[in-house]
């Protein structure tokens, strides 16, 4: 697929967020608007578009550190669906990072935790979306977060031939970058499950 990965303007990225991201994306789940431009304009967000000619057939939303990054949004066109597309956006946007952010390590992606579904449906739903990222070469990691009442589990997907594993503090300074202060401390809550896990199984022997 002739497909061309480029950083799009915040007015570029405002049309997109009318047009597609309140249709993509659940209403709890979409932030302001004026919260992703904000961050583009203090240089820790920013946004790809991918295209085929001039048709647009994906997007996505980042929020970057020093060495890590964030998938805050992806979602391929709607007519578009189905069809392939997803994985080689998602190889794509990791060649972009690679050769235009060979500083960053590794992106992480949050996606509802399943068994927090209220039906079936939705549990499908968390589970191909799951699978989709799997399929993609993410790793499940024992990291879950809880953001103004959601919970999530955090995916993983290395960058680069240095292997690096992901981690609590990385997580950790991208909430801090994104989130103020007050609304971290009352609406983030972050846990590595993988100590808690351990303790539970000691208790059980």
């Amino acid at each position: 697929m002739d497909f061309v990965v480029r950083k799009l303007e915040k007015e570029e990225i405002s049309y997109i967020y009318q047009a597609y991201m309140t249709q993509d994306f659940p209403q709890q789940e979409l932030k302001p608007l004026g919260h992703i431009l904000k961050s583009m304009e203090r240089g820790y967000g920013f946004a790809l578009g991918i295209y085929k000619g001039t048709d647009l057939m994906g997007y996505a939303v980042f929020i970057v550190t020093a060495k890590s990054a964030l998938l805050d949004y992806f979602a391929i066109v709607k007519a578009y669906r189905g069809k392939g597309v997803g994985h080689e956006a998602f190889r794509l946007l990791q060649n972009y990072f690679e050769e235009q952010l060979p500083g960053v390590n590794g992106i992480y992606i949050e996606a509802e935790q399943i068994d927090k579904a209220k039906d079936e449906k939705g549990r499908t739903i968390r589970r191909r979306r799951i699978a989709f990222y799997q399929s993609c070469g993410c790793e499940m990691t024992a990291l879950e977060s809880k953001l103004f009442g959601v919970e999530y589990s955090i995916l993983y997907r290395q960058l680069g031939s240095v292997s690096v594993q992901p981690s609590f503090e990385a997580v950790d300074l991208i909430y801090r970058t994104m989130f103020k202060k007050t609304h971290y401390q009352c609406f983030v809550k972050l846990v590595d499950t993988l100590p808690v896990k351990a303790e539970e199984e000691r208790a059980e022997e």
